[in-house]
């Protein structure tokens, strides 16, 4: 298949296209610096300024699948006023504008989408039947506009596909953020420890993309989460043992507060998150089902 990429230089981009490559389907590539996008994927890339240009034909022509990973990092620093537009725009123009240039060969369009669309509260279980309602935060209104956009892409008779990640595990994202701590043996619980974190091996997410591509099946939302989430705490104390470190050492939530600002709810929120449409539409195997095997395999990856 002839299929084109956005935000492939990221952390799940870079595994993507990897395996696609494998696969041996034809790869394109849309990033700001395209020159440098293609040394380091060894694939052929376009430049793209998604703030000042539409999509270039040149990238969209004969492409039959559009996987749009492309998104500002919502982790990094505070989330100011300009941040925040930054991060909606990044996300939601490019996602307009891809739509608007869709070239008559496009027969799926896969968006990424994040568990943020969910209220992030209690132990409340969501799975993909949640309706957002209109008035909500800002990780809310980003995911719940971020669908919308893809979904317009339906009125050209082409298929959509919005993938609600949660937290991905792999040699990228949160993990490499904690590693440093937890390996001098101050890691520990975020807040109270309570909140419910929706993990997913990057192995099996990378897994569902490719299938979501490729299986006319897949259509709407889908929540690529692994069917058995942990608390934060268990999730802590499994990444201690995993490195052979304690993991006792609290952040209050105070001090990611006063940090972060409104970006602290990344860690503090509680996501009760189920893969409800892989597992019962779907049937779809993860590879990964419990949080210690796949921490064990991450690291004996090195």
């Amino acid at each position: 298949m002839n299929i084109l990429i956005t935000g492939a230089t990221g952390f799940v981009g870079r595994h993507l296209v990897q395996r696609l490559k494998q696969d041996h389907h034809t790869i394109k590539v849309l990033s700001r610096n395209g020159a440098r996008a293609s040394r380091k994927l060894g694939v052929p890339a376009f430049s793209w300024n998604y703030a000042k240009e539409d999509a270039p034909a040149e990238a969209l022509e004969n492409t039959q699948i559009i996987i749009h990973l492309m998104g500002e990092n919502i982790g990094s620093g505070r989330w100011t006023k300009e941040r925040k537009r930054e991060i909606y725009d990044s996300r939601i123009v490019s996602a307009r504008k891809l739509v608007a240039a869709a070239p008559a060969s496009l027969e799926c369009f896969v968006c990424a989408s994040a568990i943020g669309i969910y209220p992030g509260e209690g132990d409340d279980v969501y799975n993909e039947s949640y309706a957002v309602p209109a008035q909500v935060g800002f990780m809310q209104t980003i995911c719940r506009d971020w669908e919308a956009e893809a979904a317009k892409i339906e009125n050209k008779g082409v298929r959509r596909v919005s993938i609600r990640t949660g937290i991905v595990l792999g040699d990228g994202g949160m993990l490499d953020k904690l590693l440093p701590v937890f390996k001098i043996g101050l890691g520990g619980p975020v807040g109270d420890g309570h909140q419910w974190l929706p993990w997913i091996h990057i192995d099996d997410l990378v897994s569902i993309y490719v299938t979501a591509a490729l299986d006319t099946r897949y259509h709407g939302p889908i929540n690529a989460v692994s069917p058995s989430p942990v608390r934060y705490r268990q999730f802590a104390t499994a990444l201690g043992k995993a490195l052979h470190r304690p993991a006792f050492f609290p952040t209050p939530a105070f001090v990611l507060i006063l940090a972060l600002g409104e970006a602290a709810a990344l860690a503090l929120n509680s996501y009760h998150i189920i893969p409800t449409r892989l597992l019962q539409e779907y049937d779809f195997k993860f590879k990964f089902t419990d949080l210690p095997t796949a921490l064990e395999d991450l690291f004996s990856k090195g």
